[in-house]
């Protein structure tokens, strides 16, 4: 076993596949702070130089911790084990203070039990974490309350010693706060690097930007726009024949290929489905080339498919239409959220796709007329669009 796989069952053990990032770092620095309770006290014989009460600590904190963790282990109660993990943490300091004469003898070892409401907001959370705040606070008025009478009856320790403890039971506490607070910062700023990726994969950057800021509907009209769909002719029955994971292999590392020369041209996929690819140029991004970025996109896509019949040899075959004009986009869903488009244009480029020729090009009339000084097309036979009627369209010529 290596060294990360050995570190994962050391602090992951009680990890669940529901779990979310959140709920994932939340166990594992528990169970971080579990083991700091088992290997910290061993320190103490040390420390307070043969001192009997040392033992004491340095033997029965380590074994009440090392027992939470093995009933964690067995239980996966977390809950349970936060709450027993946070009592140890803050009533054994509060039992040295008075075992060692109170605050002045014990050395401010009652800073050791704000790792409690530490653990405790790290572990189970703000809400939670307040109510162990209170309890440490209650904790400390009754050392302070109690401190008179046994301040009193308990000869304060050696000089030396008292330094020492000072210095462990100030630097210690703080230092292991710090640690904790740098670890979990660090491991959030991961995760929300993570979910904002899934974010912006899924919607396009200045969408998710807008809907991390507050916005709750989202629906724009743009006006000038080029909407491309693509498919696959000839999928259907290859996939009856082909193996699944064969399949999906494909499809991934082709639509990869499709994301990024959708990247290059500056065009916005918007969706998948099935065997069939969507994408617009100039929203939700305005740009004047709108339609010479689309078809640079088109003729990407079928460079890519090319090379990628001649290397498994497929017998499929690359459908794409190509409209112009206005549309409306929006943010749609709760839990599953998708950036769509919505119009004429959409339709009209779907029908362009559905209705063109394998390996062409297939443009509406709005395209046409952008792009008739830059590409050479050919005319066709009017095409009946669904709402619209029969419609000249053109096609590529390559």
């Amino acid at each position: 076993m290596n060294g990360g796989r050995l570190l994962h069952a050391l602090i992951g053990f009680a990890d669940e596949p529901t779990d979310d990032d959140d709920l994932r770092l939340r166990k594992r620095v528990g169970i971080i702070a579990g083991y700091i309770n088992v290997v910290g006290p061993l320190q103490l014989p040390v420390l307070s130089q043969g001192l009997a009460l040392g033992w004491v600590v340095a033997v029965t904190m380590p074994l009440v911790s090392a027992t939470n963790l093995v009933v964690l282990a067995r239980t996966r109660r977390f809950d349970r084990y936060v709450v027993v993990l946070i009592l140890i943490v803050t009533v054994f300091p509060a039992f040295i203070e008075v075992a060692l004469g109170g605050l002045a003898g014990a050395s401010a070892s009652i800073v050791f039990a704000f790792l409690g409401p530490v653990y405790a907001i790290l572990a189970l959370g703000p809400r939670r974490a307040t109510a162990w705040f209170v309890f440490f606070l209650v904790v400390v008025v009754g050392v302070i309350l109690i401190d008179p009478v046994f301040s009193s009856r308990i000869a304060p320790q050696p000089y030396g010693l008292r330094l020492i403890f000072y210095a462990a039971n100030l630097g210690v506490p703080l230092t292991i706060t710090f640690l904790f607070l740098r670890y979990t910062d660090l491991r959030r700023r991961v995760a929300e690097a993570r979910s904002d990726e899934l974010l912006t994969n899924a919607i396009p950057i200045s969408i998710a930007a807008r809907l991390k800021r507050g916005e709750r509907r989202i629906a724009e009209s743009y006006l000038e726009t080029t909407v491309l769909f693509a498919d696959l002719a000839g999928f259907t029955p290859w996939a009856r024949q082909t193996d699944p994971a064969r399949v999906v292999s494909f499809l991934d590392e082709l639509f990869t290929r499709f994301d990024g020369l959708a990247a290059e041209c500056g065009v916005e996929k918007i969706k998948t489905i099935g065997d069939s690819y969507m994408a617009v140029s100039g929203a939700p991004e305005a740009r004047a080339d709108h339609a010479s970025a689309a078809m640079a996109l088109a003729r990407g896509m079928m460079t890519a498919l090319d090379e990628a019949r001649a290397r498994l040899g497929l017998p499929l075959e690359l459908r794409i239409g190509l409209a112009s004009g206005p549309v409306v986009g929006g943010v749609i869903g709760q839990r599953r959220i998708l950036f769509d488009l919505w119009g004429d244009t959409v339709n009209i480029a779907s029908r362009m796709e559905s209705s063109g020729v394998p390996s062409r090009i297939h443009v509406a009339p709005s395209t046409f007329e952008l792009l008739r000084d830059t590409c050479s097309f050919e005319e066709r036979e009017p095409v009946e669009v669904k709402g619209l009627g029969r419609m000249t369209t053109y096609l590529l010529v390559a």
